[in-house]
Parts: structure tokens; sequence; C-alpha cells
């Protein structure tokens, strides 16, 4: 894990802020676009014990719709492309009218033009995932590919700079721009290119409260000396065993530059049983023997 320091000759100040806060100004209306946070995530480990008692760790993530709530003129986009679809999964070596597929959307709030979705098959144990980002405006589909039947493509999807271009097209430049530094909605840009990728992030506030991540950063953005680029860092856990630490670093117009998602195993839990201390009984002193003493003589 990469430590964070201030001594680093990249970063001019660390700014730790709380992430529901920092994601509360937004320069976009969202009605119904707004990104969830949840309490007790399904298949996220909970903290076997908690640091501050008073404290809870509460997680972060996009909205998720699956096909029969997705909006209605969005549900009228897909049908109509549902065939660009599967020509486009084809052209990347996915066979969709074999197997289990399903879909669902996810809702990134940045992403107004565009329609971002989930194409996801199991085939024993090998899975396939495939995002697909359909322009409401029209236009060709754009496409991630994940994963196919387990395998990866040449580059791990998060890491490709393919990839960083896409998310550029469909991130307006003024969003991007507002969205990756310290005014806008910085985690809320950065867990939609996690989405992009095919990562669900679901980002705990503070991570230290659960002892297996007492070392994992909070959602944390750093900014360059010269001004002119941010690094936004967050942690996501992935199963019972590990994390990723997610580290996306953005220029000053506000577009990907680097990315790593590395992946960390929780740190055990060390718990100790120590013997009871032996209880030693300490002789009651005798009772303290008055001295007397003789009056001052008159003067």
């Amino acid at each position: 894990m990469k430590p964070l320091s201030l001594a680093s000759s990249a970063a001019l100040f660390l700014l730790v802020t709380p992430f529901l806060f920092a994601q509360s100004a937004s320069s976009v209306s969202e009605p119904v676009t707004q990104p969830t946070t949840q309490s007790v995530p399904a298949g996220i480990p909970q903290p076997p014990s908690v640091i501050l008692p008073d404290e809870k760790i509460t997680y972060f993530s996009l909205e998720h719709r699956a096909p029969d709530q997705i909006d209605a003129s969005d549900a009228e986009l897909l049908k109509k492309r549902h065939r660009d679809v599967l020509a486009e999964a084809e052209f990347y070596g996915y066979d969709m009218s074999t197997g289990s597929w399903s879909y669902e959307q996810s809702v990134c709030p940045l992403m107004p033009d565009y329609v971002l979705l989930r194409y996801s098959s199991k085939s024993g144990n090998a899975d396939s995932i495939l995002m697909i980002l359909i322009p409401r405006a029209g236009g060709r589909i754009l496409t991630v590919p994940v994963l196919n039947k387990g395998a990866t493509r040449f580059r791990h999807a998060p890491v490709d700079s393919r990839n960083f271009q896409i998310f550029s097209q469909v991130i307006p430049a003024d969003l991007a721009k507002v969205n990756s530094s310290s005014e806008g909605k910085w985690l809320t840009l950065s867990v939609c290119y996690a989405e992009m990728t095919g990562a669900q992030p679901q980002v705990p506030n503070k991570p230290q409260l659960d002892l297996r991540m007492i070392k994992a950063p909070q959602p944390t953005l750093r900014v360059f000396v010269d001004g002119k680029g941010h690094e936004i860092r967050f942690v996501d856990p992935v199963s019972q065993t590990d994390y990723k630490l997610w580290d996306i670093v953005y220029n000053e117009a506000g577009r990907i530059t680097s990315v790593n998602d590395d992946q960390h195993a929780f740190g055990e839990v060390v718990i100790s049983h120590p013997a009871e201390p032996v209880t030693k009984e300490m002789p009651v002193p005798p009772p303290p023997v008055p001295k007397m003493t003789n009056p001052p003589s008159p003067q």
C-alpha cells in the first residue's frame, strides 16, 4: 500500500474531508440519480468491533436499477438498440446468444448523456462481465470489456488507458473539471469510473473502524504542488478477506492520467486471552501510635 505522506514531492497538502459532506456540492441537477449511502451492504464483512462506540461504518455507492426499474425513456432506448448491443458484444468476443446473461443499470449522475449498463453471465466458475454505454442522443455504442469467461483482455480494465479516453468522452468537460477537485463530487466521479470498468464499489466512510482495515485510508483527495492535478483514493471491500485500494489521478482538466486498484488482504484481528491476575492480599498495617509532645513553655 502506498503511504499517504505530505513529504511526497507531488503533494502540496492532504485534504481529508468526510466524504458524504464532500459529495454534497454539485454543478448538475440530479433529481432522480442521486448516489446512495448504505448502512449494511450485502456481502460486505462487518467489523468485529469498533474503535469508537459512538461511530459506525456507512457505505457510499451508486444507484443500481434492475431492468424493471429503468426509466421508461431509457428502457425504450435499450429496446431500440438491442441488436447494436449484441453486435458490439460479438465484436469483442462475447456471445450473448448462449448462457444466462443478465443486466442492470448503474446510475452515474455525472454521465447525463449515456446509459451505463452492466451485462454479466456465469458459466461454471467463470464470470463474464461487459460494460455497455448507450448514447441517449444516438451514435455509436461504447464498450468496456472486463471479463470473458474469467479471462481479462491484454490489460486489466481499470488501468487500460483506452478506458481513460472513453471516460473522457462520456463525462462532459465542465463536470469533469469541477468534480475532480475539492469543490465537487470527487468521490462520485471516481466511483463512476470504477463502475464503468466493471467494479461495484461500496466505499466505507471510515474503514479504520474495522480493525482488519485499520491501516486503510478513508476517502481522500490530494492536490499536487503545481495545482494541476489531483489524486483520489478510496477503499472497496471486495470479499470476506480482501479489499481494493483505488488510486485515481486526474489532470487539471479533470481527465484521468493513471489508475491503480491494488488488492490487499484484511489484517488479522489479534485477540488475546490473558490469564486472570493473581490476587495478592496485603497485610493490614498496625494502627498508628500517638506521639505525645510537651506544650511550649510560657514566655
